[in-house]
Parts: C-alpha cells; structure tokens; sequence
C-alpha cells in the first residue's frame, strides 16, 4: 500500500512538471522568417533579440538618435526677387543687378534642413542626399556628414546642404532622398516645385 502512495505521488509530481513545461513561452520562427514568442495563452510577440526584427517604435529610438530631415523649395522666380531687392537694397547698378540675376539657377534651390540642436558635434551622422525628377536615376546625389551644416537665415535651423537645380524641372514633384547608414535607413520627401 505504501508503494501505491508513492506511485501516486511520483505521478501528481510528474504532471505538475509537465503542466509548468508546457506554460512556459515558446520561441519559434514563423513562416515569413522572423523569430517571435509564443505564450500559453496564446498570445505572441516578436522575439526582440532576434537581429532581423528592428523596433521602429517612436518609444524605442533614443532621444539623441532621433533626427528629422526637412526640405525647402525655393522657386527661381522668388530667387530672383530676392536678389534683387538685395542688391537694390546695396544701390547696385541696373548692370550688376542682371548679372547676378543670370546666376540664378532656372529650377530654383532646394534645401535640405535640420533642427540646429538635433546636430551632435561628437556624433557625426553620414547621409546621403539625392533628388530624383520623375525618373529612377537620380539627378543629383551627394554624401556629407551633418556636423557641415551651415546656420540658416531661419532661427534654430540648419541647411544640410544646398542644392541648386540647373535645368527646369521635368516633373510637378520632385522627390528628395536622405538615407543613413548605408541606406539602411530612408526618408523620401516630396517636393511640389509648381
């Protein structure tokens, strides 16, 4: 009779292990790839250590990693006036004014900016600025670091860079490109030039 007991006992212990295995989360890969978690109560989640899921979160990024790239267009016609009345401000002649008028490129300027205070002096960013005219080859592409960005006439902003557009545009919008890392990370921006 004793040995019954223990038996039962052995039995009751063994269940009670299996119940605490089988309640235990689960990591398994799903079939797009992707590793999660799967709980026992059937909810699941992505497995966070799993170097293919990245966290795109607003709460995840870091304040100091957060960077918001804008562009500006400014219209050659608006360009114009502005050197202009610049110039007639510095009683230029009629003949300096049309010179430097013939400067202006005819497809205007466009300005990539940032927030002067998103510019971390010991934490240089590496981007890649491109603007693409309706077509999937880029008609300009350049690659600096952040920390040359030049002071604007706005208060508080920075130009990244400073694009100038030779041709008229092809297009009613235009598409500015910034990517980090590699192209890991890319921000399209559209920009109605008419």
């Amino acid at each position: 009779m004793g040995g019954m007991k223990l038996s039962r006992a052995c039995v009751a212990l063994f269940f009670a292990f299996a119940a605490n295995v089988f309640a235990e989360d689960v990591v398994a890969m799903a079939s797009n790839g992707s590793t999660v978690i799967l709980h026992d109560n059937g909810r699941w989640e992505y497995h966070q250590n799993n170097s293919r899921i990245r966290d795109v979160r607003e709460s995840a990024i870091p304040e100091d990693a957060k960077f918001n790239v804008m562009v500006e267009y400014e219209s050659p016609d608006r360009v114009r006036k502005n050197v202009r009345l610049a110039m007639e401000a510095e009683f230029a002649t009629e003949q300096e004014i049309l010179d430097s008028l013939r400067a202006v490129p005819k497809g205007g300027y466009i300005y990539f900016q940032v927030k002067t205070s998103q510019i971390k002096k010991g934490y240089p960013r590496k981007l890649t600025y491109s603007l693409y005219d309706g077509g999937k080859k880029p008609i300009f592409t350049k690659t600096a670091y952040d920390t040359e960005a030049v002071p604007s006439e706005q208060s508080g902003i920075s130009n990244l860079l400073v694009v100038p557009v030779y041709g008229h545009p092809k297009s009613n919008v235009m598409l500015a490109r910034v990517q980090a890392r590699n192209g890991m990370e890319t921000l399209d921006i559209d920009i109605p030039v008419r």
